[in-house]
Protein backbone atom coordinates (compact mmCIF):
# COMPACT_ATOMS: atom_id res chain seq x y z
CA UNK A 1 0.00 0.00 0.00
CA UNK A 2 1.27 3.43 -0.90
CA UNK A 3 -0.07 6.93 -0.57
CA UNK A 4 1.77 7.71 -3.83
CA UNK A 5 1.08 6.25 -7.27
CA UNK A 6 3.56 3.62 -8.45
CA UNK A 7 4.71 3.08 -12.04
CA UNK A 8 6.40 -0.23 -12.86
CA UNK A 9 8.25 -0.54 -16.17
CA UNK A 10 8.18 -4.03 -17.69
CA UNK A 11 9.35 -5.81 -20.83
CA UNK A 12 8.60 -9.31 -22.13
CA UNK A 13 9.73 -11.34 -25.13
CA UNK A 14 7.75 -13.98 -27.01
CA UNK A 15 9.97 -15.99 -29.38
CA UNK A 16 8.25 -17.86 -32.20
CA UNK A 17 4.63 -16.75 -31.67
CA UNK A 18 1.71 -18.98 -32.65
CA UNK A 19 1.02 -19.67 -36.32
CA UNK A 20 -2.73 -20.04 -35.92
CA UNK A 21 -5.60 -17.75 -35.00
CA UNK A 22 -7.19 -20.66 -33.12
CA UNK A 23 -4.51 -20.55 -30.41
CA UNK A 24 -2.81 -17.13 -30.58
CA UNK A 25 0.07 -16.25 -28.28
CA UNK A 26 -0.90 -14.02 -25.36
CA UNK A 27 1.59 -11.14 -25.54
CA UNK A 28 0.03 -9.03 -22.80
CA UNK A 29 -2.01 -9.75 -19.64
CA UNK A 30 -0.66 -8.21 -16.46
CA UNK A 31 -2.00 -9.49 -13.13
CA UNK A 32 -0.84 -6.29 -11.37
CA UNK A 33 -3.44 -4.18 -13.20
CA UNK A 34 -6.38 -4.00 -10.82
CA UNK A 35 -9.27 -1.63 -10.07
CA UNK A 36 -8.38 1.90 -11.17
CA UNK A 37 -4.91 0.82 -12.28
CA UNK A 38 -3.95 0.48 -15.91
CA UNK A 39 -1.13 -0.54 -18.21
CA UNK A 40 0.27 1.63 -20.95
CA UNK A 41 1.84 -0.44 -23.73
CA UNK A 42 4.71 1.74 -24.91
CA UNK A 43 6.48 -0.48 -27.42
CA UNK A 44 5.79 -3.58 -29.48
CA UNK A 45 8.28 -4.88 -32.03
CA UNK A 46 7.80 -7.91 -34.30
CA UNK A 47 10.93 -9.48 -35.79
CA UNK A 48 10.76 -11.67 -38.88
CA UNK A 49 13.52 -14.30 -38.69
CA UNK A 50 13.10 -15.55 -42.26
CA UNK A 51 14.08 -14.48 -45.77
CA UNK A 52 10.39 -14.28 -46.77
CA UNK A 53 7.84 -11.62 -45.81
CA UNK A 54 5.47 -12.92 -43.10
CA UNK A 55 1.95 -11.92 -42.06
CA UNK A 56 1.32 -10.72 -38.49
CA UNK A 57 -2.00 -10.17 -36.70
CA UNK A 58 -2.72 -8.57 -33.32
CA UNK A 59 -6.00 -8.94 -31.40
CA UNK A 60 -7.22 -6.95 -28.41
CA UNK A 61 -9.65 -8.39 -25.87
CA UNK A 62 -11.34 -5.81 -23.63
CA UNK A 63 -13.35 -7.00 -20.64
CA UNK A 64 -16.61 -5.14 -20.04
CA UNK A 65 -19.34 -5.46 -17.44
CA UNK A 66 -21.27 -7.74 -19.79
CA UNK A 67 -18.47 -9.89 -21.22
CA UNK A 68 -15.50 -9.60 -23.55
CA UNK A 69 -15.20 -7.62 -26.78
CA UNK A 70 -12.58 -8.68 -29.31
CA UNK A 71 -11.18 -6.73 -32.27
CA UNK A 72 -8.18 -6.86 -34.59
CA UNK A 73 -5.67 -4.04 -34.12
CA UNK A 74 -3.64 -5.46 -37.02
CA UNK A 75 -4.74 -8.07 -39.54
CA UNK A 76 -2.29 -9.85 -41.84
CA UNK A 77 0.23 -6.98 -41.83
CA UNK A 78 3.29 -7.93 -43.84
CA UNK A 79 6.56 -7.91 -41.90
CA UNK A 80 9.42 -7.65 -44.43
CA UNK A 81 12.01 -10.43 -44.65
CA UNK A 82 14.86 -10.37 -42.12
CA UNK A 83 13.65 -7.20 -40.47
CA UNK A 84 11.45 -5.83 -37.70
CA UNK A 85 8.13 -4.00 -37.65
CA UNK A 86 7.35 -1.45 -34.94
CA UNK A 87 3.66 -1.84 -34.09
CA UNK A 88 3.39 1.30 -31.93
CA UNK A 89 4.65 4.52 -33.50
CA UNK A 90 3.61 7.48 -31.38
CA UNK A 91 0.41 5.84 -30.10
CA UNK A 92 -0.05 3.80 -26.95
CA UNK A 93 -2.50 1.11 -25.82
CA UNK A 94 -4.23 1.67 -22.48
CA UNK A 95 -5.28 -1.65 -20.98
CA UNK A 96 -7.32 -2.29 -17.86
CA UNK A 97 -7.81 -5.31 -15.59
CA UNK A 98 -8.33 -8.59 -17.52
CA UNK A 99 -7.60 -7.01 -20.94
CA UNK A 100 -5.34 -9.05 -23.22
CA UNK A 101 -3.32 -8.72 -26.41
CA UNK A 102 -3.04 -11.83 -28.58
CA UNK A 103 -0.81 -12.34 -31.62
CA UNK A 104 -0.22 -14.86 -34.38
CA UNK A 105 1.60 -15.08 -37.69
CA UNK A 106 1.65 -17.30 -40.73
CA UNK A 107 4.22 -20.09 -41.05
CA UNK A 108 6.87 -20.90 -43.59
CA UNK A 109 5.76 -23.44 -46.15
CA UNK A 110 6.04 -26.94 -44.66
CA UNK A 111 6.89 -25.62 -41.19
CA UNK A 112 5.00 -25.71 -37.93
CA UNK A 113 7.40 -23.38 -36.11
CA UNK A 114 6.68 -19.73 -35.40
CA UNK A 115 8.93 -17.37 -37.33
CA UNK A 116 7.99 -14.04 -35.70
CA UNK A 117 9.39 -12.91 -32.34
CA UNK A 118 7.53 -10.20 -30.39
CA UNK A 119 8.91 -7.84 -27.75
CA UNK A 120 6.42 -5.87 -25.63
CA UNK A 121 7.24 -3.07 -23.18
CA UNK A 122 4.65 -1.51 -20.90
CA UNK A 123 4.20 0.56 -17.77
CA UNK A 124 1.82 -0.55 -15.02
CA UNK A 125 0.28 2.37 -13.15
CA UNK A 126 -0.84 1.50 -9.62
CA UNK A 127 -2.87 4.33 -8.09
CA UNK A 128 -2.34 5.41 -4.48
CA UNK A 129 -4.30 3.61 -1.82
CA UNK A 130 -5.76 5.18 1.26
CA UNK A 131 -4.63 3.92 4.64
Amino acid sequence: MSIYPVNKFKSNIFPGISITSLTPTQVYNDAEVKGEGYALVTSMICSNKTSTPRKYSLIIEKTTGTGTNTAYLLYDVMVPANTAFEVIQGNKFVLKENDRLLAFSDAESGSTAGVIDVTVSHVVHIPPTST
